[in-house]
């Protein structure tokens, strides 16, 4: 774990091909159930932990942690006590529908 500005960040995300970098800020200790998402994820945390599990794999992730899922893998979500912001790849069709 590492602290990274969000520039870097930003840069590294679109350095593998992103165009559509968001960020987003999720409250405490907030699980969300089993889900998937229709695009890949590819995500880099800037403040906070959030846990995410998938495949029987547990992965806590804090400053600096990085984290790819394919779409329409399952997992679920859960931040830690004092939320989490993330910066975030989104397929431009999803961040239409939010």
């Amino acid at each position: 774990m590492q602290n990274i500005s969000e520039e870097e960040a930003r840069n590294r995300l679109q350095e593998r091909g992103h165009s559509n970098v968001v960020k987003l800020t999720l409250p405490p200790n907030q699980a969300k159930a089993t889900h998937s998402h229709p695009y890949d994820a590819d995500v880099i945390v800037m403040q906070g932990n959030i846990k995410i599990v998938s495949d029987g794999r547990e992965y806590n992730l804090g400053p600096g942690d990085e984290f790819q899922l394919d779409s329409g893998i399952k997992h679920t979500e859960e931040t830690g006590g004092n939320g989490v912001v993330i910066l975030a790849a989104v397929a431009k069709e999803a961040s239409r529908t939010k």
